[in-house]
């Protein structure tokens, strides 16, 4: 797995590519985490366009920080989910509890 943190309009934007497994969540989690903590009031948002695989890990890095991101008055949303992803997050309903856009124009509103 590897992760870009790049800045759009003064909110986050992390692409990931790669697998989140057991064995990259918790890299993951520790650049999630940083990020979160440092924006108050901003959007951090999720590129998966290239991610190829997600595991239970990782997903459970992904709900502690919503809960974090939720404490700290910001947002957290993705995009870009491939399909074979997005099956795993509508199968757990977390599509009802994550914000999910299409693409990058769709998250930022552009």
């Amino acid at each position: 797995m590897k992760t870009e943190i790049t800045d759009f309009k003064g909110n986050k934007r992390i692409k990931i590519t790669g697998d989140i497994d057991m064995h990259t969540s918790p890299e993951l989690r520790e650049v999630l985490l940083s990020i979160i903590k440092k924006s108050k009031n901003q959007c951090v948002c999720v590129d998966f366009t290239d991610v190829t695989y997600i595991d239970s890990s990782g997903i459970a890095t992904f709900v502690e920080g919503l809960k974090a991101i939720r404490a700290s008055g910001s947002r957290l949303f993705f995009y870009g989910l491939p399909e074979s992803i997005m099956e795993i997050f509508r199968f757990s309903r977390l599509d009802r509890v994550f914000e999910i856009f299409r693409t990058f124009e769709d998250a930022f509103g552009i």
